[in-house]
């Protein structure tokens, strides 16, 4: 068996560019909503139409979708956004403030397809001209979409020349030994005012220009929308970073033209402090190099952090204000459980550090070895992996980072590796095979061992598990069952073969839909990809889905991907089907 265990920059989050822009879109055109129906068409934002009956649902309602095209018009020759396509926010609750979470699809050629609950939604499309820029919008629509079905809607997007925000930032008023390391502009536009806590995703968030120990920056915003906008400074240091919400200036940006302006932020004591620990591991042998670690659990709320020490010497760790109970420890290799050290309580304060020395007696550890069985009628499903799960008890439940894990199966290697690959027996063949564990990093004490198997449909580990004793430099064998468990799902297994690829650049696979699809769309939709062999293997709750082989293009010019025709089968618990699929690869 092999082992096996288990505040954001500004810049990261700026990254993510399409997600900080797309926002509340029916409040940022300044026209109001007009309703999509059957046969009415929206006259500002291109042909609309209904391929099913709107309105609400009673019962079960299933996702319903809105899909349609999304053209930028009064471009320069030339032009091409980085990001185009359609979002939504509910309609009802509506505000002069953007929605925090509104749902939105990517078009591909000018394509979109948006799934969405059944309901009234606010629709419009959009380009941006990148990822850290500001989204442009069309004209909203109030959309039905009904609970099954799908709504046509196909937008233009007028062109805008866009606007540059540029300046500096400033930050005063930080206390001898605080480094700021980074300054951050925060552009909020003047329909999702910002005041502190998570900015809406409307907003925009670049950092300064790369700088170190100083207390102003050069900044520059390109690709916004012209309009009215505030601008925040915001700013790193060791503890954190942070947005003065109260020093926002009100900027309005022109089309075409770069505005100019500074910020000035004050530094205020952040809400988190440091911790910094020297663990030291006493009594080791010869030899000894086991990467040790700090754990930090906070006493009101019982929530823990690990950090490790990579390399040796001193671990920070940023901790809120309050009481914390810390500990040394070291992962015994080669399974990585840790081994803890006392625990002792610290007071951590905002903006200062809290250094402690934590040290951690090396201990002497034994093995628990032995068998696994699988006990019950399983002769028509074989096992294809065992795995052994050992933790401390009465104190730590499974998962927790002193547990040990061994696993036994496809890819396993160790005291079992003979037998990867073998595990299991043939349809109708004899009773199951009984795999083999040793794991060689348990403390003296008490322990439970929770054994578990996995098989094509699935995976169950024994809940209960077996109590064992261990002794330091001893072995201790001990037998485990686990009775089979009757599947709940199904698998449906083949290949994937496709035609008129190019050398290199594809993935192939199959995807599981439980609705017939419709362009881009597919309700609830699973993917499997397939081996080098074409080979796959996709495992299905009960029901009827709708299956199709695909192949992803990559090249330098984009993504593009080709289908087969859906199929549609019904899966049952426990059921087995092979579905063959043939691709093959559209040309342009």
């Amino acid at each position: 068996m092999n082992h096996w265990n288990r505040w954001l920059p500004f810049g990261a989050v700026a990254a993510a560019g399409l997600v900080l822009s797309v926002s509340v879109f029916s409040q940022l055109a300044s026209a109001s909503p007009r309703p999509l129906t059957s046969g009415r068409p929206a006259s500002a934002s291109g042909g609309v139409s209904a391929s099913a009956g709107v309105g609400g649902c009673s019962g079960s309602c299933a996702q319903g979708s809105v899909t349609g095209t999304v053209t930028v018009v009064g471009a320069p020759v030339g032009f091409s956004p980085a990001f185009e396509g359609a979002g939504a926010c509910p309609a009802s609750g509506r505000s002069s403030v953007a929605c925090a979470d509104p749902l939105y699809s990517l078009a591909a050629n000018g394509e979109y397809s948006l799934s969405l609950p059944p309901g009234s939604w606010d629709v419009s499309a959009f380009y941006e001209n990148s990822g850290f820029g500001g989204v442009f919008l069309s004209a909203p629509i109030l959309v039905s979409v009904p609970s099954g079905g799908t709504v046509t809607a196909n937008f233009t997007v007028a062109y805008q020349r866009p606007a540059t925000a540029k300046g500096m930032v400033r930050i005063t008023g930080a206390p001898p030994g605080v480094t700021v390391y980074r300054l951050s502009v925060l552009l909020c536009p003047s329909f999702a005012p910002y005041s502190g806590g998570t900015p809406s995703i409307a907003c925009v968030t670049t950092g300064a220009q790369s700088f170190s120990g100083t207390d102003a920056a050069p900044f520059e915003v390109t690709g916004l929308p012209p309009g009215a906008w505030t601008a925040f400074p915001g700013y790193c240091t060791e503890f954190g970073c942070s947005i003065d919400a109260q020093a926002g200036r009100v900027v309005r940006l022109v089309a075409g033209r770069t505005s100019r302006f500074g910020l000035r932020g004050q530094f205020t004591t952040p809400g988190d402090g440091i911790l910094s620990a020297m663990v030291t591991v006493t009594g080791t042998p010869a030899g000894f190099s086991d990467p040790v670690a700090i754990s930090a659990c906070e006493v009101s709320s019982g929530s823990c952090q690990t950090g490790w020490g990579f390399g040796g010497g001193t671990i920070t760790m940023v901790l809120a204000d309050g009481q914390w109970t810390v500990n040394g420890l070291y992962a015994a290799e080669p399974f990585g459980n840790a081994i803890d050290g006392p625990t002792r309580t610290v007071t951590i304060s905002g903006g200062r550090t809290t250094a402690v020395a934590l040290d951690v007696p090396y201990q002497v550890l034994g093995t628990a070895s032995g068998t696994i069985r699988v006990v019950g009628a399983h002769r028509h499903l074989p096992i294809i992996s065992y795995t052994v799960e050992a933790c401390p008890s009465p104190d730590h439940v499974q998962s927790s980072p002193q547990c040990v894990s061994e696993y036994s199966g496809p890819s396993g290697s160790g005291v079992a590796g003979s037998l990867t690959g073998a595990i299991g027996e043939a349809a109708g063949g004899a009773r199951a095979r009984i795999d083999r564990y040793q794991i060689t990093t348990l403390t003296p004490g008490s322990w439970i061992l929770y054994p578990g198997y996995g098989t094509a449909l699935g995976s169950y580990t024994d809940p209960v598990g077996t109590r064992v004793t261990i002794s330091a430099a001893r072995t201790t064998t001990q037998r485990l069952t686990v009775p089979f468990q009757a599947p709940t799902t199904g698998v449906v297994i083949g290949v994937v073969g496709v035609v008129g690829a190019p050398v290199g650049g594809i993935e192939s696979g199959v995807q599981a839909c439980n609705a017939p699809p419709s362009g881009l769309s597919c309700d609830g939709g699973q993917d499997a990809y397939s081996q080098g062999n074409g080979t796959y293997a996709l495992t299905l709750a009960p029901g009827t889905w709708w299956l199709s082989g695909f192949a992803d293009l990559f090249t330098a010019g984009g993504f593009g991907r080709s289908t087969t025709p859906p199929r549609e089968v019904t899966i049952t618990a426990g059921a087995r089907l092979r579905q063959n699929f043939t691709v093959t690869i559209a040309t342009p």
